[in-house]
């Protein structure tokens, strides 16, 4: 056998003792907490009193612990399970689970609602819902759907979304706009109303489109910009996909800041939503609605000139908008 070169035939202990080596044990949060009470207790004299004190619990549930750790180790500081030993065992027939498991592997995409219907017209079988819905979940029968939903084109925007700071107050006209859309009532074609407002003037734009759109909000930003003179400082929106795309573009071209606002969280645009409730209620509900996307912009136009130049704003100390900017020395618009 010399100068044989070969593979190893004899497998043994490297490290004598090594088989003796107790395994790392993983606990969960639970446990670790029972652990540093134990801790804490041999460290300062086995005093079970002030173990109790300082982490404000009972001590029979401090001795719980300890005996088991005591007697069992640390494995003992888990919690137990609570099963119960003796559970209700199915009625179901198991040539009904079967089927059941072989209709709901055969249809993967159907509810246990339309399964039990299926059971008992194809194969005379009446089970609920919730019995079914029990063997899809006993068996582990849920599937992934081989191709993932398409997305909304919008949404799948990485953008960074900026919460307005938590101190900004708004002092001055065009410190701050709010933008939001309202489904306008209609007659059988879909209308939006870009809403666009001045937090502290009042000033509001309102451009109606037949389509919710990023684009179409860059036309409402426009209209908005040329009502009010300049950029605004910061706008607020919401976290739709019409504050995507070509609006978020053309306001990173500006010097405007874009805030969002916490999603399903209206409060956070409070200027903008009450604005919409007053062009519900002045204006749409007293018949302000028009089946031609023109005649329905007219019709808003014409209440926003009585909005800005009749209308008391309580908010203004019952000024009218013009009012306000006039008193400020700020040349008033005359777009509508």
């Amino acid at each position: 056998m010399a100068r044989k070169i070969g593979s190893q035939t004899c497998i043994g202990t490297l490290v004598p003792g090594l088989g003796s080596i107790r395994t790392t044990i993983s606990l969960s949060k639970e446990a670790k907490l029972r652990l540093s009470w134990i801790d804490y207790y041999h460290q300062h004299s086995n005093d079970a009193m002030l173990t109790c004190r300082h982490y404000g619990i009972a001590k029979s549930c401090f001795y719980k612990w300890l005996k088991r750790f005591n007697t069992q180790g640390i494995a003992g500081l888990e919690t137990l399970s609570t099963r119960p030993k003796h559970v209700r065992k199915s009625l179901v027939p198991q040539e009904v689970l079967s089927t059941v498991r072989f209709l709901r592997k055969a249809n993967p995409e159907y509810s246990k609602y339309k399964l039990a219907v299926i059971l008992k017209r194809d194969y005379g079988y009446s089970l609920s819902a919730s019995t079914v819905g029990r063997v899809i979940t006993r068996y582990n029968l849920f599937f992934t759907p081989p191709v993932r939903p398409k997305g909304h084109p919008g949404r799948r925007q990485s953008i960074k979304r900026i919460r307005k700071p938590k101190g900004f107050v708004a002092t001055q006209p065009r410190d701050l706009v709010e933008v939001d859309v309202k489904h306008l009532p209609n007659t059988g074609t879909k209308r939006y109303g870009f809403v666009v407002i001045d937090v502290v003037s009042k000033e509001t734009v309102v451009h109606v489109a037949s389509t919710i759109s990023s684009a179409q909000g860059v036309i409402a930003w426009k209209k908005a910009v040329h009502k009010l003179g300049l950029p605004p400082q910061a706008v607020l929106t919401d976290n739709g996909s019409e504050n995507m795309g070509a609006f978020a573009s053309l306001l990173e071209s500006q010097p405007t800041k874009h805030y969002w606002a916490r999603p399903h969280t209206p409060k956070d645009k409070p200027h903008v939503e009450r604005v919409i409730g007053s062009l519900e209620r002045e204006c749409l509900q007293w018949g302000g609605v028009a089946t031609d996307l023109a005649d329905q912009q007219q019709i808003i136009d014409q209440w926003l000139d009585k909005y800005h130049s009749y209308r008391p704003h309580q908010s203004l100390n019952y000024l009218t908008p013009n009012e306000y900017k006039a008193k400020l020395g700020i040349e008033v618009s005359s777009m509508y």
